[in-house]
């Protein structure tokens, strides 16, 4: 594997062997495998080859940023709480006249 790097300001496109087209956005780089590609990329000056490229990763890294689960279903309804009605009506705080 090599790594091409695009040195340009602009977007830069070669088609694979496979059909696929190939898109570098100004200063990306991409892995190639395929030596037609590597053999016409490695003869302009807009491209920069470096072989240096990591053939095995190993391990994801640390995940920053992970997103919590969403709960499922609908939530439950929270308790009403009662509150004392005002009796209706009038009351002597003295009591009935005898």
């Amino acid at each position: 594997m090599v790594k091409v790097t695009n040195k340009t300001d602009g977007v830069l496109t070669r088609r694979h062997p496979s059909g696929t087209i190939l898109k570098w956005a100004p200063r990306q780089s991409k892995e190639i495998t395929s030596e037609r590609v590597l053999a016409e990329v490695s003869k302009q000056e807009c491209f920069e080859v470096t072989e240096s490229a990591v053939e095995n990763k190993v391990g994801a890294g640390v995940k920053t940023h992970v997103k919590p689960t969403k709960p499922r279903g609908r939530p439950p309804k929270a308790a009403k709480k009662e509150v004392a009605k005002p009796k209706k009506g009038l009351k002597s705080k003295k009591g009935k006249a005898d």
